[in-house]
Formats: structure tokens, sequence, C-alpha cells
């Protein structure tokens, strides 16, 4: 009898509700994983509970009202219809499910369900294009921890970076070429910044931005200084990678550069980094400091050429285990 594999595609994770009651077990779980915020426990926590947990559920909350859709979060309902399209594509005896790190559905309570269901082949799917402690590595570490607890036969692997994915690029350009404002608007792409000691530990991640972001302007054909580079998302004090996001648009305007179009490169589907900070908060700052242009395009979610890339990239885990 031929074994039941289950591919499981895994995000962040979101919170149950746009509102502080639903924020506050998110962020306190989100930023007590110490992949996330590299701290020592006995010096966060006390931070945490003192004084972030007070006040940033509220705040949360109100960006995620912006950009919270009927079914639900972005994050969640795009990684559903993602799971969905890629379901029946591997055959009778392969499943496509999806799990969050953080928040619904748990990792762990996913593949609980899913052994009891018969499945004992397990391919995790972390949707981050490019390797981070505080991405990857962290859902890999909930992994880790449910294998080590069970005691049924679990059987499983993990997909890496597939930044470099010629697929990948592909769809990526596809979007991309199609979406934007004019061929001559610059480019800025966006990625999801890390700390800069993180770099010096050893990770590959600025490597691996730079590089995606190389590959994507030689398939855009795009000139010398017709794209750059920017970081988002920078938390707490430590130094992130740079130029940080609200500093290079101060100087692509400096430079006389008024049109951007902007994409998001480290998130598989849309959600509140790419929706509200970039798409709304960071785009009013950019026309209120004198550009004249910021479009934003939408990250790939369920797209038919991201699902080809993402089977693709699924299809060639599948075989290295069978």
């Amino acid at each position: 009898m031929q074994e039941k594999t289950l591919v499981l595609l895994v995000n962040t994770g979101s919170p149950s509700a746009p509102t502080a009651r639903a924020l506050k077990p998110y962020l306190e779980a989100f930023l007590s994983d110490q992949r996330v915020i590299e701290l020592p426990r006995w010096f966060w926590q006390p931070i945490l509970h003192a004084f972030v947990l007070r006040t940033r559920p509220e705040k949360s909350a109100r960006r995620y009202r912006k950009i919270w859709l009927p079914e639900g979060s972005p994050l969640i309902v795009y990684t559903e219809r993602l799971v969905k399209a890629l379901r029946g594509r591997f055959g009778e005896h392969v499943e496509v499910d999806m799990a969050m790190r953080i928040g619904f559905p748990g990792i762990e309570r996913v593949l609980q369900e899913r052994q009891a269901q018969g499945f004992t082949r397990f391919v995790i799917f972390p949707m981050f294009a490019q390797y981070a402690t505080q991405t990857t590595e962290s859902v890999l570490d909930a992994v880790k921890d449910f294998a080590r607890k069970t005691k049924k036969p679990f059987n499983w692997t993990s997909i890496g970076a597939f930044y470099r994915h010629p697929l990948l690029i592909e769809a990526l350009a596809e979007k991309i070429a199609r979406s934007r404002t004019d061929a001559s608007t610059h480019l800025l792409m966006s990625f999801h910044g890390i700390p800069v000691k993180s770099i010096r530990n050893g990770s590959p991640y600025e490597k691996q931005c730079l590089e995606m972001a190389r590959l994507l302007a030689a398939r855009l054909h795009l000139p010398e200084g017709g794209f750059s580079v920017a970081f988002q998302s920078r938390f707490g004090g430590d130094r992130w990678l740079q130029p940080y996001f609200p500093d290079h648009m101060r100087s692509l305007l400096k430079r006389g550069i008024g049109r951007v179009d902007v994409v998001c490169l480290s998130f598989s589907v849309d959600c509140l980094e790419t929706l509200e900070e970039i798409a709304i908060e960071h785009r009013d700052e950019f026309l209120a400091m004198g550009g004249q242009s910021f479009h934003y395009i939408g990250c790939l979610n369920d797209d038919e050429a991201a699902v080809r890339a993402y089977e693709s990239i699924i299809s060639e885990a599948l075989t290295g285990i069978q």
C-alpha cells in the first residue's frame, strides 16, 4: 500500500480578527519567538508584557482593519486559495494543506490531524523565497518540536529557499510587467528587513535578496538605475538591513525620481506588511513628500503562473523522497 504524503504550506500567521483582543495573544506568541526577537528572555519578556502588549494590539488592530477582507485575513485567504489551486496536481496519494507558525491553523494541530488520517510522510514548505532564521527556521523549529513529541511514524523533509527558481522568477516577471504603470517608471523591490547581526552570524538572507533582485532585473531588461532595493518592516532599536524603506524613498526623491512601482519580494501572498505598511502607509508618505506616483504591485498570491512555479518546486521535492 502506497504511503500517504502531505505537502504542508506554512506561513508566519495572522490574528483571527482585526481586534485588540485577537491581536494580543497573536502578538504575544509572535514576539515571544526567540527566532523573531533575538534577545534573552529574562530581558525581553518584562518589556513585552509591561509595554509592548499594552499598546501595540490596538495599534495593530487598526492597521489590520484597513486591509481585512470579507472572508478574513488576506494572508489566510490567499494561502487558502493557493492550496486549493495546488490540490489534485500530485496524484491520489499526495494532498496539499496549509498551516501557520502563529495562530490558526497551527502547525501542531494540522500535523496531528493528518497523522490521525493516516499520513506518514510530510513535505514542509515554508513559503519564504529567501532563507532567514526569523521565518524559515522558526517554522522548522515547530516541526521539530512536533517530531520529538509524536509517537506515530513521522517522516518529513522540507523545501529550502527558492528565490532563484526559474519559474518563480518568470512568474514574478510576468506579473510585474503586466502591472507596471509605465516601462520607464522606477521599479522599487522591497524585502522584509532583518537585524544586521543575523547576517554577521552567517545568514545568507541579504545575498539571496540581492541575487533575486538581480535575476528579476535581468529578466525584465531593466536599465542600470531603473530599479533599486530597500528593506521594510524594521522593528526595535537594532541596526537592520539597509537602506530602510522610508529613507530610500527620500533618496529617490532627491535624485528626481518621483514615480515608482513597488513590489514586495519576501512574501508569497499579500499580508499586513504589503497591503497596509507599503501600499497605504508608505504610499501616503511618498506622495506627501512630493512624489508623483506610487503604484503597489501585489504579491503572486494564487496567480496561475505562481501555481505553476509552486507545483514545479513541490514536484521536485516529491521526486527526492520517492
